[in-house]
């Protein structure tokens, strides 16, 4: 079979879209990808998927002239979309949401080829909510804030299967944290979780993702009874999830999935500028699996240093490791292909 996927701009929509085409290659069918000339795809998908081009870019929060031209591009990208499906013969299209997939679903839905959505987060982004009237599936990688419909699959976000990790996972006395911000990096965690591992006053050991560009003077944050170590971006972070009791992170649905698939909880600070707040509906999710807990940017670092202080002293991260989660995010692209090919 032939699948079609479209994905593009940021590692949240990609890595998913990634890891549901290798699990259609390992099963012996043909991968084909939309995406753009400057998103992260164009860095990361390998050459055994062929990989296409529209001009489709994003249109929320822009301003006029920029949504005029985006409307332009969407013309533009629908009929190139359509070009490629009738082209390439496609089976099945599988979009990952975010502005590129509106074009391609279109076109799937024009060209009657069955189409099948994913949403990562826990609230439907615009494209998917705009095209979920005309997909067979909507697979959810969290629970949705909103009324669940027949269509809607839960699965869970697809996630690179983990291996051993070469850190060892053997407890210390000094609780071990790993704190990111996501692979861009976060100028508040940054900060400020310095600061408030600092006035906690006890050992620890750290690993700080600060993000691309990022690293310069976070070390020097730390106090000196804090043993850290910052890299700019870890190239296996589960290696460093495992090796941590807790992690300290931004609710990016692929971080989060990763972590609690890898039974370590969180204490998760939302990005309080994601759309449609759809990190704090993400960090929700976690705290009803009782795998962690959230700070708001918006209370006190003292509020942040009580939580954290509560977390080491009451060793609740124990607790959190031993939870079973009911949903592996590592079988989330099995049974996404297992569900499409019954169509």
């Amino acid at each position: 079979m032939k699948f079609l996927i479209s994905a593009a701009g940021t590692g949240g929509h990609v890595f998913p879209a990634l890891e549901f085409g290798e699990e259609c290659i390992n099963n012996n069918h043909e991968v084909i990808w939309i995406g753009t000339k400057t998103g992260i795809e164009n860095k990361v998908v390998p050459n055994n998927i062929k990989f296409l081009t529209i001009p489709m870019r994003g249109f929320r929060g822009k301003g006029l002239i920029f949504k005029v031209f985006s409307l332009l591009g969407l013309t533009t990208s629908i009929f190139k979309s359509i070009f490629y499906l009738k082209k390439n013969k496609i089976d099945y299209v599988v979009c990952f949401g975010g502005y590129i997939s509106l074009p391609v679903g279109l076109s799937a839905w024009i060209c009657r080829k069955p189409l099948f959505l994913h949403e990562q987060n826990a609230i439907m982004g615009t494209s998917n909510n705009l095209l979920k009237r005309f997909s067979k599936i909507i697979f959810l990688g969290f629970s949705i804030n909103e009324q669940v419909t027949k269509k809607m699959m839960l699965v869970g976000n697809p996630i690179k299967q983990s291996k051993e990790s070469s850190l060892g996972t053997q407890r210390h006395e000094s609780p071990k944290i790993y704190v990111t911000g996501g692979s861009q990096g976060s100028e508040f965690i940054n900060k400020n979780i310095p600061i408030a591992l600092n006035a906690l006053n006890i050992p620890l050991e750290v690993r700080h993702q600060s993000g691309d560009g990022k690293s310069i003077g976070v070390k020097e944050l730390y106090s000196s009874n804090i043993s850290v170590e910052v890299e700019e971006f870890y190239d296996l972070p589960h290696d460093v999830i495992l090796w941590s009791d807790f992690i300290i992170s931004r609710a990016g649905a692929l971080s989060l999935s990763e972590a609690i698939s890898l039974k370590r909880g969180l204490v998760i600070i939302p990005l309080p500028s994601a759309i449609d707040n759809h990190q704090l509906l993400n960090a929700k999710n976690i705290v009803s699996l009782d795998m962690g807990l959230i700070h708001e940017e918006s209370q006190a670092i003292e509020s942040l240093t009580q939580k954290l202080q509560k977390v080491i002293e009451t060793k609740v991260y124990e607790q959190w490791s031993n939870k079973e989660s009911n949903l592996d995010h590592f079988q989330a692209a099995a049974r996404m292909l297992s569900s499409i090919l019954k169509f």
